[in-house]
């Protein structure tokens, strides 16, 4: 159920928000100015239907799918998107977007933003924190992952550029030209007109991959910030683990533009959700181009990841990961906000496939920690349980929903956790009130109600990228309603800085360069008809919202239910 909701302090896109203007030539459609959404009311698990004041226990921010990106990167197979647009069914590959080497720039631009927030979305209050909730890199290179952590850090340079420092080397690169790929700089003496351009009214902006590679100082959050592992943080493509043979092409000098005759396309990307075959992807060979070699784009284990985050910067130091995160691996953690315990889970399922699981141990750990925090809950046979314990409220934060834990690939036999199982895990401790997730590219909201008396449950909420349409980060506010205790989550998503029109602008200011971004990437070059407005927004009720969940236990101002 939803309902027009409460007012919130009027920020964000509660004040004014950016949307697709009407279709151009080919279908392409600028950026306008748009009044802001005023929060829907939700109580789809139940509880009040008129708030009264609320309680502040914690407010954070939500950042996703970054997708920092090394578009010169030879690791890359720009072909699967040629495929895509030439009717293969590869499904979202993701392999090629026209605004890929602005990924710096839209984050240094999301950094702005939340520096420019007032607080929490229901109180003003300070934020306690920042989350990242995966994918912040995109084919898992070293030097990816420096420039990501420099970003959100701050205090640093960030020189988003590889290879060759005299000129862009990526796919869509001015010499030679491939017509397949959207070239900023126009006609190119080699290949003709690009089908962006003349197909599909994509603009001509000269200079814009010289611009790009340009340092800039970075911003930073400037607040305490938490990573979440993601499939592209983990593995080539998002998809496969960086074997020998893999991690070699990232580090060389030649770059498949194309897949050679008889590839069997439809095997490898059918198998590449959940298992994909290693010598499928060996395998794949094609006409090339030569570019410029480069050691830092070597790709980096889990061990290597959390080692980063624990020497180049904060706070808090290791952002999450501590000391022997880096031996181990383990990037599942837990971190408190007074009330409120926030459990991070890893749910990369490291033999390979862009879906998600959980590995037994840490669902016993997740386990573990939930009965620490609950006076009252369910056993495995939903018997009801009690001890000597002080309740705590929970808030998970992962990279892939629920719905997308269909991973079970296990070439060691080792058992995977999906989705339906810890679904049912964590209904049976209704402390657990929030989830927040990304992975899908899209906001969404979704009610995850328990079936047993009285009602209850948690919100999942997922949170879109900042790559692909609408490029948006997220405020979340977790509160207790006074006159009944019940908890409220308020949540506002917010625009990045970048510029509704970035044309008549100095080309390398990061409110250009971002965006430009968001315009291309509301054209969706890569995915499906310009006409049509990607599917990144969700509707409106998975945007700003208040979202009520009963009192599990007593809490300031009312009684549990």
């Amino acid at each position: 159920m939803t309902a027009p909701g409460p007012s919130l302090a009027p920020v964000g896109t509660c004040r004014a928000t950016v949307v697709p203007g009407p279709p151009g030539p080919g279908g392409y459609r600028r950026l306008l100015n748009a009044p802001g959404e005023a929060p829907a009311l939700r109580h789809d698990l139940g509880g009040t239907t008129r708030l009264g004041r609320p309680a502040s226990l914690v407010a954070l921010v939500q950042l996703s799918d970054l997708h920092v990106a090394d578009a010169q990167s030879p690791a890359r197979l720009p072909s699967l998107d040629r495929l895509t647009r030439g009717g293969v069914p590869t499904g979202r590959s993701g392999t090629y977007r026209p605004q890929e080497s602005l990924a710096t720039q839209v984050v240094e631009a999301a950094a702005r933003a939340v520096r420019a927030l007032p607080g929490g979305p229901a109180s003003g209050e300070p934020f306690a924190c920042a989350f990242a909730t995966g994918d912040s890199i995109d084919s898992g290179q070293r030097n990816e992952l420096l420039w990501y952590l420099a970003l959100l850090d701050g205090g640093r340079a960030v020189h988003p550029d590889s290879g060759d420092p005299a000129r862009f080397e990526g796919i869509a690169a001015a010499v030679p030209a491939d017509p397949g790929y959207w070239h900023p700089d126009g006609d190119a003496a080699e290949g003709g007109r690009d089908l962006a351009r003349s197909e599909r009214g994509f603009p001509t902006v000269p200079g814009l991959h010289d611009v790009c590679r340009r340092p800039f100082p970075a911003t930073g959050l400037g607040l305490p910030w938490y990573a979440v592992y993601g499939n592209h943080d983990a593995l080539l493509a998002g998809t496969v683990p960086p074997v020998a043979a893999l991690a070699a092409r990232a580090t060389g000098d030649r770059q498949l533009t194309a897949l050679a005759l008889g590839t069997d396309v439809a095997r490898l990307v059918a198998t590449a959700r959940t298992d994909p075959h290693l010598d499928g992807w060996l395998a794949l060979d094609g006409p090339t181009r030569r570019v410029t070699s480069d050691p830092e784009r070597r790709p980096v284990g889990a061990g290597e990841w959390i080692a980063a985050h624990r020497e180049h910067g904060g706070p808090p130091h290791g952002h999450g990961f501590d000391a022997g995160a880096a031996t181990s691996g383990r990037a599942h953690y837990a971190v408190d906000a007074g009330l409120v315990r926030f459990l991070v889970l890893d749910t990369v399922n490291r033999a390979g496939g862009w879906q998600g699981s959980l590995d037994a141990a840490q669902v016993e750990w997740l386990e573990a920690e939930l009965i620490a925090g609950h006076r009252r809950f369910l056993d495995a046979r939903g018997r009801r349980r009690e001890h000597d314990a002080a309740d705590r409220l929970f808030v998970l934060l992962s990279h892939h929903p629920l719905a997308c834990l269909v991973n079970g690939s296990a070439p060691d036999g080792a058992r995977r956790v999906l989705g339906e199982e810890l679904r049912r895990l964590l209904l049976r401790f209704p402390n657990v009130v929030l989830w927040l997730n990304g992975h899908t590219h899209a906001h969404a909201i979704t009610a995850v109600a328990s079936t047993g008396e009285g009602g209850g449950g948690f919100w999942e909420v997922t949170t879109a990228s900042l790559i692909d349409w609408p490029q948006q980060l997220r405020t979340v506010e977790v509160t207790v309603d006074e006159p009944t205790g019940d908890v409220v989550i308020h949540t506002v998503v917010i625009d990045h800085v970048g510029a509704t029109d970035p044309r008549g602008r100095a080309p390398g200011d990061i409110a250009t360069l971002a965006g430009w971004s968001r315009e291309l990437a509301a054209n969706a070059f890569s995915r499906r008809p310009a006409e049509i407005e990607p599917e990144g927004r969700g509707g409106p009720a998975d945007r700003n919202a208040v979202l009520v969940v009963p009192a599990p236990f007593p809490l300031s101002g009312g009684a549990a239910r």
